[in-house]
């Protein structure tokens, strides 16, 4: 059993400076210019095919000519280094992973070449992704057919702006919802996001401004943010819904942080904010066979409270690839973090009750080299008035080795529990979220463990720069407690399933073609596989 006092040992020693070891190669170069003054930085963007294949010249030229290479600036604003600024290492790989985050280009290298005595000029190149593309999933199973579909342009003329059509179909309804979101607003670094759409009895809206940390070093940070969603809420007990209610959630913040790096690495933040969190939920509508929890007539709660948080973390950043992706490096994070939040919002600013707020969150990782990484995030957040309601704690833990460079073997537990909560807090497991042979919300309840497995390969990387083809088996297990969770027993399947990869492609995710079965799970009687046809990763 994990006590008190083992957490706080894991959390100081995860805390220590990591050794330091000798660079080579690039990075002895890049190092050795340490601190020089940035004389210029040269922005070299290539198109998706360049050079041109030698095979199909002519069609991959003219997916070259149709495409619009992203603009210098959007490149520029992406780098955590300026003209007139210090040139640094660190800042040369966090440059990158900011480049691999957008999804639309792709780094090639990010050099600095000496200039006299003091100063360097950089040249940075990149290679563009293409970015319209479809997403998709596609789930079938004892009997139900569920789905979604969006259209997504990444990069709209080359400015970073994306633009988004989606539409969904599953057990709770329809809704179709538009985005636009634009991550470096006239070549700055603040960010703009805004949505509009309907769902299953209402609607969905909102838009935030903000200013991140978009440097680990950076001063401050920004936020203002709003949104309104109106929908009908279903609750489901033994796979079947079972009530219904009407819920109208408002939510707005503003928000303002100052962080800096202290003297031993570590990045410290804190941040004040005001939140708005309104909740109206009508009288619910019961089934035959309800449990007598998801009962309740109208109530309306209105919360606004003044909040602060501390941020404390130690970035331990590493490049991996087949894990996630089949074709790209992904940035990874082993370092240890925690954030600590508390507020209170008193009836003087319009709430309903005087009450608190707490919440914490931590995160660590660790790395075996041979044996492989692992990651650990967990989290608690609960309101106080003055005893606590509305508890909620969540953990996700996760271990990945890999025998090989295209292998991957992937262990993740995935837990959550509430207490005292609303009527309308349901946690559910089935279908493409992890439990692959069985419907969605097969399993319901306010507490769940999910467990993962999957053993991933690459097959085929790059075939004629189009498509990477690999393939995955798995097993899966799952169960809920606590209300319309019943007494169902812990469910299990198996299956294999087909990935594909489209190497240029901006769609960050791997489609996926599963097939599984329900094994060992005793009670209902199963027949025939489960189908899901999805662009992305279960886990």
């Amino acid at each position: 059993t994990l006590r008190p006092a083992h957490a706080c040992l894991l959390l100081a020693l995860a805390w220590l400076p990591p050794p330091r070891t000798a660079a080579a190669g690039p990075e002895q170069d890049s190092l050795a210019l340490e601190g020089r003054f940035i004389r210029h930085v040269t922005i070299v963007a290539h198109s998706i095919f360049d050079p041109l294949p030698p095979h199909a010249r002519g069609l991959y030229g003219f997916a070259n000519r149709i495409h619009i290479v992203t603009r210098p600036s959007t490149v520029r604003s992406a780098l955590v280094f300026r003209e007139g600024g210090p040139w640094s290492e660190a800042r040369r790989a966090e440059s990158e992973r900011h480049l691999r985050a957008l999804t639309f280009v792709l780094p090639d290298s990010v050099s600095a070449f000496p200039v006299g005595a003091d100063s360097v000029d950089v040249r940075v190149v990149t290679h563009d992704n293409w970015t319209t593309s479809p997403e998709f999933s596609i789930e079938s199973g004892g009997g139900q057919r569920f789905g979604s579909f969006a259209f997504v342009e990444r990069n709209f003329l080359g400015l970073g702006t994306a633009l988004s059509l989606s539409y969904r179909s599953d057990v709770t309804g329809i809704s179709r919802v538009a985005r636009v979101e634009d991550g470096e607003i006239f070549g700055s670094h603040w960010r703009g996001r805004a949505w509009f759409g309907n769902n299953q009895g209402g609607d969905t809206q909102g838009a935030t401004l903000a200013l991140p940390f978009w440097a680990d070093d950076a001063p401050r940070s920004a936020l203002a943010n709003w949104s309104l969603d109106r929908f009908d809420e279903q609750l489901f007990a033994g796979g079947q819904e079972v009530a219904s209610l009407p819920a109208r959630l408002e939510h707005a913040d503003a928000a303002l942080g100052v962080g800096y790096r202290t003297e031993g690495g570590a990045i410290l933040r804190w941040i004040g904010s005001f939140e708005l969190r309104d909740r109206v939920l009508g009288a619910s509508v019961l089934q035959p066979g309800a449990p007598a929890g998801f009962a309740g007539p109208s109530e309306t709660r209105l919360v606004r409270r003044l909040t602060g948080e501390m941020q404390l973390s130690r970035p331990d950043f590493r490049v991996v690839r087949a894990v996630e992706q089949m074709d790209r490096d992904e940035d990874l994070d082993l370092g240890p973090a925690i954030a600590l939040k508390a507020g209170f919002a008193p009836r003087l600013f319009g709430s309903t009750d005087d009450e608190g707020y707490v919440r914490a969150r931590m995160a660590l990782g660790c790395s075996a080299g041979r044996l492989g990484f692992g990651t650990l995030e967990a989290g608690a957040e609960s309101r106080l008035r003055p005893s606590p309601v509305e508890e909620v704690g969540d953990v996700t833990a996760r271990w990945v080795q890999q025998p090989r460079r295209d292998v991957a073997a992937v262990a993740g537990v995935y837990g959550i529990a509430g207490r005292r909560t609303t009527r309308d807090f349901q946690v559910t497991l089935g279908g493409i979220n992890g439990l692959r042979a069985y419907p969605v919300h097969e399993l319901t309840g306010t507490q769940a463990w999910r467990g993962n497995a999957e053993l991933r390969w690459v097959a085929v990387r790059n075939c004629l720069q189009l498509v990477s083809v690999g393939g995955a088996a798995f097993w899966d297990t799952g169960r809920t407690w606590g209300l319309g969770a019943g007494h169902e027993p812990w469910h299990h399947d198996a299956g294999f399933g087909l990935r594909i990869s489209l190497p240029h492609s901006a769609l960050n995710a791997v489609a996926r073609f599963d097939v599984a079965w329900p094994v060992l799970t005793q009670g209902r009687d199963r027949r025939g596989p489960a189908y899901s046809f999805g662009s992305g990763q279960a886990f």
